[in-house]
């Protein structure tokens, strides 16, 4: 059960899947009234300064589900601030030294998750993300298989087990 305390991180993958811009087939999608409810529930949560949300997860909303930022920006309580300081640096480093998957892929954007990741072992956050975990993947493709995602560095760095949309608004008490 959720405690009243617990401090979320926002993955974009969760809004943009909660609003099924994931140009994926939803393993589980959200009903209309699910979509709604969950919203609601979100909104609550950064209203509160128990949503929080980063620089880079905005910047991967802007691209993918601008609705969706626009939802959340307008509580003052999402924002989390990751100053870069040389220890911060040092930190990123560290992360993405031991688990480059997180920075693969090419992309010209700076990768939200290692600083997710950051986030969450500085200030004790539990991260809500649709990744899934290597055990939890079904694709053939090897390589993608076995892939850390943020689920598995979480694992690893024996950080909170993240949290699914769907896990997250049952144990709030948004959905049954």
């Amino acid at each position: 059960m959720s405690s009243s305390l617990t401090v979320y991180l926002l993955d974009a993958s969760s809004v943009v899947r909660l609003d099924g811009k994931d140009r994926i087939p939803s393993a589980s999608p959200f009903s209309a009234m699910e979509q709604k409810t969950i919203w609601e529930g979100l909104e609550a949560l950064a209203d509160q300064g128990r949503l929080k949300l980063i620089k880079q997860v905005k910047e991967e909303l802007a691209r993918h589900d601008p609705q969706g930022l626009k939802r959340l920006k307008q509580y003052p309580g999402q924002k989390l601030i990751i100053r870069r300081t040389a220890t911060t640096i040092k930190h990123y480093q560290l992360i993405t030294a031991r688990h480059p998957d997180l920075v693969k892929g090419g992309s010209r954007f700076d990768p939200a998750d290692p600083w997710l990741i950051l986030a969450a072992e500085r200030h004790g956050y539990t991260i809500i993300s649709e990744e899934l975990s290597k055990s939890e993947r079904t694709t053939k493709v090897t390589r993608k298989k076995n892939m850390e995602r943020i689920p598995d560095v979480c694992k690893a760095r024996r950080l909170q087990t993240p949290v699914k949309l769907r896990e997250l608004a049952k144990q709030e008490g948004w959905i049954k």
